[in-house]
């Protein structure tokens, strides 16, 4: 069995780290690499004004962190049993589940297997497909050098899934795989690889569950990579519900090749604090990228959203859509881009984001920014944030209906329509029970809570509108603009 680190990130426990994987020596000198840009490479602070969630994650004490608790290979743990049967996915064609900082469990269906189809650990990936990983490991998509963070995870990745689907291959049931973390000052490093080839497509859900019980905080560093082939379709799908006691860093992004197309769906829900950043690298003409996000924070929680939608070729089109609601004394900080380059001609490009606010004491800062290098081009940006409408809860009170569900009646309003952009039923349900639940603070069904709901009560333009912007205007709301 592999052996716990020492506490604390250092050069020499990144050679033991290799050392004790058995890696080759491409892999030892690119963590080496790493780490040398990890150490003279300040942490980001954010820029000045803003509601400190990068400060507060700097000042994260990292070096009482364990960079590798492993976990042995065997029979799945009680809760991890419990997880998966309420898994988002009824019908799968795989599942890969990682432990703590080892991956415990990897099954796929035979006949994908005939066909070509690669469903394994990162690590045994290195072994047994060093060109592939080699090639497409921090290299193109999410660099080794994007910003310290993602320097860290380059030098201690410990675990993570490798999936390769084989030219003109469709996996229609989705491939599922769970990041599971109850280790207490744990360092859990997790990186998800796909390479999608030449009219292959895929549905890949991924899940962040952890009950670390110890008042020692944690830390889940992910990064994935998605690489679309021409004309590939790629569907990525991801729900992050970690405990209070964990804190996340993750760093997401696609390639896309000619007519190339991955959809990222984006639901926030847990971890004490969040620094996401999502990218679409529409390199190939003709390709299409989208992304859905959800969130929704309570007690201090502090979230960092960062998105960028980089056309570098022809013909290209993405649309961003953002929704979240805040309460108690939470915090977000969202960060939306689109970046039209100057052979990007023909580029259409859409960003919406919104938060809704239930409590005086939450705040919110949405910016959405252009940048546009190209003059065929049809970019807009919108966003919003602000107070629930006062107007719409009364509109609901004066016929009966107490405020606590009125406020979850204008919630539901305020979601529904980005919810119904996401493809995969199973989650869209989940979503709306963990919404409620955070709301009521009990367990409710669904039809109870939200369908019954709706179609008792029709609150007509309550989406975006949910939002009240008569405190300052000025300052809550970004006006669209079109180029």
């Amino acid at each position: 069995m592999l052996n716990a680190l020492a506490t604390g990130f250092t050069r020499d426990a990144v050679v033991e780290l290799s050392r004790q994987r058995g890696e080759p020596e491409w892999m030892l000198q690119k963590r080496l690499e790493a780490w040398e840009i990890y150490e003279k490479t300040p942490a980001p602070l954010g820029r000045r004004g803003d509601l400190g969630t990068l400060k507060t994650l700097a000042n994260f004490k990292f070096q009482q962190l364990n960079p590798y608790v492993p976990t042995e290979e065997g029979k799945l743990p009680a809760a991890i049993e419990q997880s998966l049967q309420e898994a988002l996915v009824n019908e799968r064609t795989g599942l890969i589940v990682q432990h703590n900082s080892s991956v415990v469990h990897t099954e796929l269906v035979e006949a994908l297997q005939q066909q070509g189809v690669i469903l394994a650990d990162l690590a045994t990936a290195v072994r047994e497909q060093p060109e592939l990983v080699r090639q497409y490991f921090m290299t193109t998509c999410v660099p080794v050098g994007v910003n310290k963070y993602t320097a860290l995870h380059a030098a201690f990745w410990s675990a993570g899934f490798f999936l390769y689907v084989p030219k003109e291959v469709e996996i229609k049931n989705p491939v599922l795989a769970q990041v599971w973390l109850d280790a207490a000052s744990a360092g859990i490093f997790s990186h998800t690889l796909i390479i999608a080839e030449e009219q292959s497509s895929v549905r890949f859900v991924q899940e962040y569950v952890s009950n670390v019980a110890s008042g020692q905080p944690s830390l889940l560093s992910d990064v994935v990579e998605v690489y679309a082939k021409n004309e590939a379709r790629v569907e990525f799908s991801n729900v992050q519900d970690l405990d209070q006691n964990t804190w996340n860093i993750t760093n997401k992004n696609a390639i896309y090749d000619k007519d190339g197309s991955v959809t990222f769906v984006m639901a926030d829900l847990g971890a004490k604090l969040s620094h996401a950043t999502i990218g679409a690298g529409l390199h190939g003409n003709g390709s299409a990228g989208e992304l859905v996000g959800v969130f929704f924070t309570d007690h201090d929680q502090r979230y960092s959203i960062n998105t960028l939608s980089d056309h570098a070729a022809l013909s290209t089109n993405a649309e961003t859509l953002v929704k979240g609601v805040l309460t108690d004394a939470s915090r977000v900080e969202f960060d939306g881009m689109i970046r039209v380059r100057p052979k990007a001609q023909q580029t259409a490009s859409f960003l919406s984001a919104h938060g809704l606010l239930l409590s005086k004491k939450a705040r919110a800062e949405f910016i959405p920014g252009l940048e546009i290098a190209a003059n065929e081009v049809s970019a807009s940006h919108g966003a919003t944030s602000g107070q629930i409408d006062e107007e719409q809860l009364f509109y609901l009170m004066v016929r009966g209906i107490p405020r606590p569900e009125a406020e979850r009646i204008v919630v539901q309003g305020f979601f529904e329509p980005v919810l119904q952009r996401i493809p995969l039923e199973n989650l869209r349900i989940r979503l709306r029970r963990s919404i409620v639940r955070r709301m009521s603070g009990e367990y409710q069904t669904e039809a109870d809570t939200w369908v019954d709901a709706q179609e008792r009560w029709e609150i007509e333009g309550v989406d975006e509108k949910a939002i009240s912007l008569d405190g300052n205007p000025k300052d809550d709301e970004i006006q669209l603009s079109e180029y």
